[in-house]
């Protein structure tokens, strides 16, 4: 701020108190933006499959996509080898390095699971499917921040549900494969299931998720959909076997997750025209930028701009319209902030993410948040929701001028501090890439002699503290490598390196955020070095590995038990 407007505000403050007035406010407004940009949890997806013990995800792969604003993987492991038997530990670790690979590229996976890639081989008995779930039910544990959904698969070709050599294609086997992956998941975290037809069958209900239930615990509000062979032909190949379908679909997806692939070339449906209308129908958070790519060309081909439209608004697409806010209070005042915001997308965020509003000041970077009750999975698409917040400036906040800041972070706490984890906002000029936080170009003016009465609520600007779990940014001064084996049933080493000498400290902490161990805790030389921990004694669940040193600090989950 200039500081004549400034000199202006603080004048304006004066006048205010001096006529007992409320706290001035500001009107916003914002510019939108056409750009189209990386976001959690949406957009095109990139497709990698692998075999048993195979070789995990690359951080410059994913680093590389997400460059092109990809942040989804689909991620299928072919479980050939272990059709009779468990999962190995290799296997196991294997899809561990890749969920700390996502953590580390800023992406997310959907997970598949399958035995086979094509009709002609043979997929699992169902008591040995039960099995590899419950032996992934702790990576599903530890991994839920960079899991978007996961997808029923284990029965058939492609774990797609149609064919099976074990006879598991039938109601009742879908049935049990659906409710071991939803008891195996976090309840925060959905399953997605091939077609409408199989959600209806197996809990022989037609109607659609309800807002009274959206996102709750329930089985049925769990439970998304995942179109294989979109636009591929009048029914999508079996994917819509009756209008219900549809309307189940169109329905539901309004509050579960929705995506897929084009499979066939299919004018005129497959076409750009019908492809809009039909993402924007059935709510379309991600589809495959690897298959079909002859359908999608036509897409380019026949109306360039079609495909950009396309990467823009699929999943959720939010962006500011107007607002208003408190530009000068004093300590002890109430602070307002009201901001209408677009969902220019064609679907909701479907997995928990918090809104938070920041004050920073600009002297200092001192930074005061308090976290509203509002719910962006009710943003839904094509709707614009009202934020109206009244909070609290806390009554010994010091003098001086605070960025107003957006902030709409991951709902898990180990992601909390990760900015390529963070909502960024359809708007010219407002996001701050090195933070995640979406700044609202207005600034509060804060003086013991500003305006505004006592504030009387329950919500009150508090000073920031992350999560006692939550990751920040790796710094480069520390490298905090993946425990192993991962998970542990006796002793685990914990690869660590130092860019320079100095104290660091290497401590072990349970869920609650209690120390359970101390590794390291000294001088270390730069380089590589490996710290052990026996955890045979240790109640089975999640922990979480924590390094400190030179200000810096890096974490990582792992699972003790099997």
């Amino acid at each position: 701020m200039p500081a004549s407007v400034r000199f202006s505000v603080l004048l304006a403050a004066l006048a205010a108190v001096a006529s007992g007035a409320a706290a001035q406010t500001t009107t916003l407004t914002f510019a939108p933006s056409d750009e189209v940009f990386p976001n959690p949890e949406r957009g095109f997806y990139a497709h990698r499959e692998v075999q048993a013990e195979g070789t995990p995800l690359s951080v410059a792969d994913l680093t590389s996509l997400r460059s092109a604003s990809v942040t989804l993987v689909l991620r299928i492991y072919y479980f050939k080898s272990f059709r009779s038997s468990p999962l190995s530990q290799a296997q196991l670790d294997l899809i561990q390095d890749d969920m700390d690979a996502l953590r580390e590229a800023g992406a997310k996976a959907l997970l598949r699971f399958a035995y086979s890639q094509n009709e002609t081989q043979p997929d699992a008995p169902l008591d040995v499917v039960l099995g590899h779930i419950e032996q992934l039910t702790p990576l599903f544990e530890a991994n839920a921040d960079v899991i978007a959904a996961v997808q029923a698969g284990f029965i058939g070709a492609w774990g797609e549900w149609y064919y099976s050599s074990n006879g598991l294609n039938t109601t009742p086997a879908r049935r049990d494969v659906t409710e071991a992956l939803l008891d195996a998941l976090p309840a925060d975290r959905f399953v997605q299931i091939r077609t409408p037809y199989y959600k209806r069958a197996i809990f022989d209900r037609s109607e659609p998720i309800t807002e009274a239930e959206a996102y709750g615990d329930s089985d049925w509000a769990r439970v998304g959909q995942h179109n294989d062979c979109f636009l591929a032909s009048a029914d999508d190949y079996g994917t819509f076997l009756s209008q219900a379908d549809r309307d189940l679909a169109a329905a539901d997806t309004r509050f579960a997750p929705s995506g897929g692939e084009t499979c066939a070339v299919n004018p005129p449906r497959s076409e750009c025209a019908s492809a809009l209308a039909e993402l924007a129908t059935y709510h379309y958070s991600y589809l495959n930028k690897d298959y079909n790519t002859s359908v999608l060309s036509t897409w380019i081909r026949a109306q360039p701009e079609c495909m950009t439209e396309v990467r823009r608004r699929l999943g959720y697409r939010l962006a500011l319209t107007g607002g208003e806010v408190t530009t000068a209070a004093r300590p002890g005042a109430a602070f307002h902030l009201s901001l209408d915001v677009d969902n220019e997308g064609w679907a909701a965020p479907f997995n928990p993410r918090p809104v938070e509003v920041l004050l920073r000041n600009a002297a200092t970077g001192a930074r005061y948040v308090a976290r509203l009750a509002d719910d962006p999975r009710f943003w839904e698409a094509g709707q614009t929701a009202r934020l109206d917040a009244e909070v609290g400036l806390p009554a010994d906040l010091p003098a001086g001028d605070y960025e107003v800041l957006l902030h709409l972070p991951d709902g898990r706490a180990s992601l909390y501090g990760r900015p390529r984890f963070a909502v960024r906002l359809a708007n010219d000029g407002v996001w701050e890439d090195s933070t995640g936080y979406n700044r609202l170009g207005a600034t509060l003016v804060v003086s013991a002699s500003g305006p505004g009465e006592s504030y009387t609520g329950g919500l009150v600007f508090q000073p920031y503290a992350p999560p006692t779990d939550a990751v920040d940014e790796p710094s480069g001064d520390l490298g905090l490598g993946a425990p192993f084996p991962n998970p542990t049933v006796g002793v685990a080493s914990i690869p660590f390196t130092t860019a320079a000498a100095g104290p660091v400290r290497l401590s072990v902490y349970d869920t609650l955020g209690r120390r359970v161990a101390t590794l390291v805790d000294g001088a270390q030389p730069p380089g590589a070095h490996v710290a052990r921990v026996d955890a045979a004694a240790w109640a089975s669940g999640v922990y979480v590995v924590r390094l400190e040193g030179g200000g810096a600090v890096e974490s990582r989950a792992f699972v003790v038990g099997r």
